[in-house]
């Protein structure tokens, strides 16, 4: 019993992070004249991008799982996200200072991954800056599963969190099969925006991390005005594999 309201526990928490950033569906994304930035289908319908508000008002939210960053502009950009299942993946693309979403709506399989490529047309006319862009990809297996999406080699995660309020990082764990293998902390209070951190796949101790399926648990604490700091929990389920940190 404990083992099944512990995963009920897990998918709660899971859904509600979804629910943080909402997918936009393909269908409430409409055609549009693509000479300008303002969020529409484009190249033929194979995604979502453009010009959004963005409103994560009041939230604690992992924005980006990512691996690398995309190194320069070119004519078209690409992003790769690691198969698992043949289940194609969810993705998105924020620049959150600059309210850029890109939602992928056909990604296509190569080799063990999805690859997606798309112009730099609004990027390069919104003049929005490549190491901005944050990005997280999942697929549901009764649960939702995160998965790294992948613009350039590297040799750590990029873990990206937002708020709109200062916050503390009281504690970040990462577990396999209940054991913390991995854990730091951001004690100090931080600034309202984005919060950088990474993992570089190895424990605590220096060994590196199996392939496998982690948990990525945080509890932080979010600024209020006239009351007390309120906790602001994420869990979520992700898959890890040495071989994709370079």
């Amino acid at each position: 019993m404990k083992k099944t309201i512990t995963a009920l526990n897990l998918t709660i928490f899971s859904l509600v992070l979804l629910s943080l950033f909402p997918a936009i569906q393909a269908q409430n994304c409409g055609k549009g004249d693509t000479r300008f930035s303002n969020y529409i289908r484009r190249d033929n319908d194979n995604r979502c991008e453009g010009i959004a508000p963005i409103d994560i008002a009041g939230s604690f939210s992992l924005i980006s799982l990512s691996i690398g960053r995309i190194r320069g502009m070119s004519d078209y950009l690409q992003l790769e996200v690691p198969a698992r299942n043949n289940l194609a993946p969810k993705v998105r693309v924020r620049s959150v200072r600059k309210n850029y979403q890109l939602d992928p709506i056909t990604l296509h399989p190569q080799g063990s991954r999805y690859q997606f490529k798309w112009s730099n047309d609004v990027i390069d006319r919104e003049n929005i800056a490549l190491e901005s862009l944050r990005a997280t990809a999942y697929i549901s297996e009764g649960r939702l599963i995160y998965l790294p999406v992948i613009f350039n080699p590297s040799g750590k995660y990029d873990l990206v969190f937002f708020t709109n309020v200062r916050s503390q990082i009281k504690e970040l764990q990462i577990l396999q099969n209940n054991k913390v293998i991995y854990e730091t902390s951001r004690p100090n209070w931080q600034p309202k925006g984005e919060i950088l951190l990474s993992w570089d796949g190895r424990t605590s101790d220096g060994k590196l991390a199996k392939a496998g399926l982690y948990e990525l648990r945080v509890k932080a604490l979010l600024e209020q005005d006239d009351a007390p700091p309120r906790n602001a929990p994420i869990n979520i389920t992700f898959e890890h594999n040495p071989q994709w940190l370079k």
